[in-house]
């Protein structure tokens, strides 16, 4: 079984084989998609943002470049991604410890039965991350944000809505043409409706200078 989201419209060659599946294309209403990577971008005088969700359960990555000639902050703890009014935060709450562990074990035998009782000591050496709130981007320097996925499992999408489409995928180099089940949708009747929301600012002479951006997406069709 295979839970699929792409942001462009992509049949994959290989699900002939899985008993069941899900592929849904994502449209934005104020974004350009990328005839070359796929990934949609919004950009202006000061940045280029780009979105990609490409992977089972539509794993979010966000890519801000600081197109100026001073540092630009992104402030994770004030962005967050609304899926169907739901907020979801860009700022991970896992935190992160690598270590090693040392321990030794002592057994005691009381009476001539065996009767055993293990005593445990230890000690952890280890090092705990915290997720960054925020990130420092250099002038004309990029980071990507992972932190976030979008869905995990089926849409609730019913049978009724789904009709035949005549479809054109390759398979390992032969170019086939297939019958699937698919539905079209509006930004008004999607299934799922989500936007970004991205706090970032800039520091000008002790002065901070917040922007925030805001980026829509639905989900524009589902192949089933």
């Amino acid at each position: 079984m295979k839970r699929l989201l792409f942001s462009a419209a992509i049949l994959c060659g290989t699900l002939a084989s899985c008993s069941k599946y899900q592929l849904n294309v994502i449209s934005s209403t104020n974004g350009t998609k990328s005839q070359e990577t796929g990934e949609y971008e919004f950009e202006n005088d000061s940045v280029k943002i780009s979105y990609s969700f490409y992977g089972a359960e539509a794993p979010v990555a966000v890519n801000v470049y600081n197109k100026l000639n001073q540092p630009l902050y992104i402030d994770w703890q004030k962005s967050a991604l609304v899926i169907n009014e739901r907020a979801v935060s860009y700022l991970s709450d896992n935190v992160k410890i690598n270590g090693t562990i040392s321990a030794e074990t002592d057994t005691y035998n009381r009476g001539i039965i065996a009767d055993a009782s293990h005593y445990t000591n230890g000690t952890l050496n280890a090092n705990a991350t915290l997720p960054k709130s925020t990130t420092f981007l250099p002038p004309h320097s990029q980071s990507t944000n992972r932190s976030v996925q979008l869905v995990a499992g089926f849409l609730a999408i019913p049978d009724s809505v789904f009709k035949y489409e005549r479809a054109v995928y390759t398979d390992q180099g032969n170019v086939v043409l297939s019958k699937v089940k698919a539905a079209n949708f509006s930004e008004q009747d999607s299934p799922l409706k989500f936007k970004s929301y991205l706090t970032l600012y800039t520091i000008t002479d002790n002065q901070v200078k917040p922007i925030a951006y805001e980026h829509d997406f639905f989900i524009s069709k589902s192949i089933a």
